[in-house]
């Protein structure tokens, strides 16, 4: 798998935070501002273009579940964090049932971002 990240956020700060600290850890960093872009993105890309695929969960278009059930449905592959505030039970459930490799809770989640990343790229 590439070592190439595609991040996706709505929030445009946050996402640029995102990016900087991977980007920092030495991945390289492709940005998406809601699922709608980030399935586009994956989807033209060559199949093992991006190694990792970093969503929030909470978007408009398409939300983060919607997400990775399309990318899913679609075989697109490449690991899967999913980067939310809160998530209850049944969607976590429903998130670990696509096969999800890791949920990190906002805020303090970011903090692992990069070691998650690299644990992720190199298995």
């Amino acid at each position: 798998m590439a070592n190439r990240i595609l991040v996706c956020d709505d929030d445009y700060n946050l996402l640029t935070v995102l990016a900087g600290i991977l980007e920092a850890a030495g991945f390289s960093v492709d940005t998406a501002s809601d699922g709608i872009e980030a399935f586009s993105k994956a989807k033209k890309a060559q199949p093992d273009y991006f190694g990792l695929i970093l969503i929030d969960h909470v978007m408009p278009g398409i939300n983060g579940l919607g997400l990775v059930k399309e990318l899913r449905a679609n075989g697109i592959p490449g690991r899967i964090i999913v980067l939310s505030g809160h998530l209850d039970e049944e969607l976590e459930a429903e998130f670990n049932r696509l096969a999800v490799d890791k949920i990190l809770l906002k805020p303090n989640g970011i903090t692992e971002l990069a070691r998650c990343a690299a644990d992720l790229l190199s298995e």
